[in-house]
C-alpha cells in the first residue's frame, strides 16, 4: 500500500476541516418545546429562528424536491435504522410546503398524497407520520430505512439537538 505524500496531507487536512466546519454550522436554527396535548400526551413543537422558507420552497420546487423535504421532515417524528437528510418539522416549514403543493396540484403526479400529508401536518395531527414517511419513502424507491414506529418526545428531542442547532 502506498503512503500519502507529506506535501498532500496539509490539503487534506485543510479539506477536511472545512468540510466538517461546514457540517457544524450548517444546521438549522430552531428552538424546542415540550407541550401536552389536550389528550395528555407530550408533543414537542418546532419553531424556525430564521425566516428563509420561501426561499427555500419556492413555488417552482419540482415534485422531488417536495417529496424530499416531506421525507426529510418526518425523520424527527419516525424510528428508522437508517436516516438521510433532516429537515425542522415546523409549522412555518409544513404552512410554506402546503402553499407550493396547492399552487402545482395539477403539476404534481402525487399531489394528492402530499396535500393530505401537510393538511394533517398543519392541523398538529402526527399520528400516521410513520404511514406518511412510509409512503414518501415508497415512492422514491426505498430500500434501507422504513420507518418501524413514531419516535416518543424523547427520542425526537434527541434527534432534534443531534441535526439542528437548539437556541
Amino acid at each position: 500500500m502506498k503512503k500519502i505524500p507529506k506535501k498532500l496531507w496539509i490539503p487534506i487536512l485543510l479539506v477536511g476541516v472545512l468540510f466538517g466546519g461546514y457540517l457544524y454550522f450548517d444546521k438549522e436554527n430552531v428552538t424546542v418545546r415540550v407541550e401536552t396535548a389536550s389528550t395528555g400526551e407530550k408533543m414537542v413543537q418546532v419553531h424556525e429562528q430564521n425566516q428563509k422558507v420561501e426561499s427555500e420552497f419556492p413555488f417552482s420546487m419540482s415534485e422531488n424536491s417536495v417529496q424530499q423535504a416531506i421525507h426529510n421532515m418526518s425523520h424527527q417524528k419516525v424510528v428508522a435504522k437508517k436516516k438521510w437528510g433532516a429537515l425542522p418539522l415546523t409549522a412555518e416549514r409544513v404552512k410554506r410546503l402546503l402553499k407550493v403543493v396547492e399552487a402545482n396540484e395539477k403539476k404534481y403526479e402525487n399531489a394528492d398524497l402530499y396535500l393530505k400529508i401537510l393538511r394533517s401536518w398543519n392541523m398538529g395531527n402526527f399520528d400516521y407520520v410513520v404511514i406518511n414517511h412510509n409512503d414518501i419513502w415508497s415512492l422514491q424507491g426505498g430500500t434501507v430505512g422504513k420507518a418501524v414506529g413514531a419516535a416518543s418526545p424523547k427520542e425526537e428531542i434527541k434527534f432534534i439537538q443531534e441535526n439542528f442547532d437548539v437556541k
